[in-house]
């Protein structure tokens, strides 16, 4: 009993620890890399069915960054595939900025992730991202890893797509009769 206590408090702990943000009803987990340092969320807003948070590092503004992570959720989307959803969003990014195209690592249905790194131009600082669409339970959800520092995006780059990768959406729901306590806890 002792051990099944250990193993609650720890994905008690796991939760706690990880990024777990609530967008138009859409629910996200994401552990960022160890030793990213620490984050916030800068800036969050909700218009219609979609929600956009992103995060910087500590000392940093949504204005004033040096690398950013944005979580965008879609509810009830127009796209019908995530991979859809990721080529028509990196193809804006990619008018804005025509450097290099985006390289796709993945893009299925459900799942697409792409990156790319471009130099300066008039409408775009030079920096690097991952970009990644994932189905959730009610849309979409996107997370996009930018990075204006491309030799730490490079030395960086497997610790953030892993973190990316392993980000996963969950149904949560709220019921006035359960709750979560070191007393009482239920799965």
């Amino acid at each position: 009993m002792k051990t099944l206590h250990l193993k609650l408090y720890s994905l008690i702990a796991v939760v706690l620890l990880s990024v777990s943000a609530v967008f138009a009803y859409q629910t996200l987990a994401f552990d960022f890399p160890i030793g990213a340092g620490n984050w916030h969320a800068a800036y969050h807003q909700t218009v219609g069915n979609e929600t956009i948070v992103q995060y910087v590092p500590s000392g940093e503004s949504y204005e004033h960054w040096t690398k950013t992570l944005i979580i965008h959720s879609y509810r009830y989307p127009r796209q019908n595939s995530a991979a859809g959803l990721l080529r028509t969003v990196t193809g804006q990014l990619e008018t804005l900025n025509s450097y290099s195209k985006y390289v796709y690592l993945r893009a299925t249905i459900d799942d697409a992730i792409a990156t790319r790194c471009v130099v300066s131009n008039a409408r775009m600082k030079a920096q690097c991202d991952i970009y990644r669409a994932m189905t959730s339970f009610n849309g979409f959800i996107t997370m996009q890893y930018v990075n204006r520092n491309q030799e730490d995006f490079k030395s960086n780059y497997m610790n953030w797509l892993e973190a990316i990768r392993n980000a996963k959406p969950y149904q949560a729901a709220f019921r006035n009769d359960r709750y979560m306590s070191k007393d009482n806890f239920e799965l």
